[in-house]
């Protein structure tokens, strides 16, 4: 499973979980990651500690001409319009996010980890590593869904606003626990280090005093996923592709 998809499984009603778990299973990734132009361009501007701004020009500008190229396949139309649209939005609220002074590098592709069971993907974009000797996580956020911007209610608004902040605090839990397994090699795990910055909700997401139980669930729920994940049949729907 991806971080992602764990994290989403978690907050989820039983219904929406099985769908989670199915997916997880029997659907291929696509070659190509949703938002992977915006997310490359905000990962090198972050770790570069000038915060060069003309090289999200240079991509937007880019990825503009990507979209207006009668050449372009639809489908890469509209993922070189979202992704300028993430760029745009990470510049509208970077003063909020607070990354500037945070000294990000780089994290490199870590490789899966096993919970109770469950083998799951976690790949932060950053490592945040002061002198201290401690170690952090963090990843920007850009994905659309659940989109509040999506809903007139000010009810439904404010609930999709706590699912991103349930899913962010879940990503951190998990965040913390990719790093536990490094031994120390990248200086000693805290959880106070982790974020993610959510650019839908223009805020940066934070540890929790609940964090160890958090921790605590995501141990058992994958234990009740290794449990069932054998049981799991492909739907109609993967069916009729074979």
């Amino acid at each position: 499973m991806s971080a992602t998809a764990l994290a989403e499984y978690l907050i989820l009603h039983p219904d929406a979980q099985e769908t989670i778990l199915h997916d997880c299973r029997f659907s291929r990734p696509p070659i190509v990651a949703a938002n992977s132009a915006a997310l490359r361009a905000l990962a090198a501007y972050n770790v570069d500690p000038y915060r060069d701004t003309s090289s999200l020009e240079t991509v937007k500008a880019k990825l503009t001409a990507k979209a207006l190229d009668p050449e372009t396949k639809p489908k890469a139309k509209d993922e070189a319009r979202r992704c300028k649209e993430a760029i745009e939005i990470f510049e509208r609220c970077e003063n909020a996010l607070g990354m500037r002074s945070m000294g990000l590098t780089a994290a490199p592709a870590f490789a899966e980890i096993d919970i109770e069971g469950v083998v799951v993907s976690i790949r932060p974009g950053f490592l945040v590593q002061p002198p201290s000797g401690r170690v952090g996580a963090g990843i920007i956020r850009v994905a659309k869904s659940p989109d509040p911007a999506d809903c007139k209610g000010a009810d439904t608004k404010s609930k999709r606003f706590e699912h991103r902040r349930e899913m962010g605090r879940y990503m951190i839990a998990l965040f913390h626990m990719l790093l536990e397994k490094q031994d120390g090699k990248y200086g000693v795990p805290d959880p106070s280090l982790s974020f993610v910055s959510d650019i839908r909700l223009g805020e940066r997401i934070t540890a929790g005093l609940d964090h160890t139980a958090r921790v605590r669930r995501i141990r058992a729920a994958c234990r009740q996923i290794a449990k069932t994940w054998g049981d799991i049949e492909p739907r109609k729907s993967v069916l009729a592709k074979k």
